[in-house]
């Protein structure tokens, strides 16, 4: 992975957990009792595929992270 996409992947991977934490903030708020069954149960559902695929990202970035030379001693 080079270095623009690599540089990608990691500002989507912070913008997704930025995502999560507010979703997750919200489900556990006060306004989601305004949310009928469906949409409760979706979003749920869409929390879940959210953090799996910031699993994904975070797994690619860690098997794709820059690595600093070793310097010869």
């Amino acid at each position: 992975m080079n270095q623009e996409t690599f540089d990608n992947a990691l500002n989507e991977f912070n913008e997704l957990n930025t995502k999560i934490t507010k979703l997750r903030e919200f489900l556990l708020g006060d306004k989601v009792k305004e949310l009928n069954n469906l949409n409760h149960d979706l979003l749920i559902a869409q929390l879940k595929a959210m953090e799996a695929y910031a699993s994904v990202l975070s797994i690619r970035l860690g098997l794709n992270a820059p690595r600093e030379e070793e310097s010869a001693e």
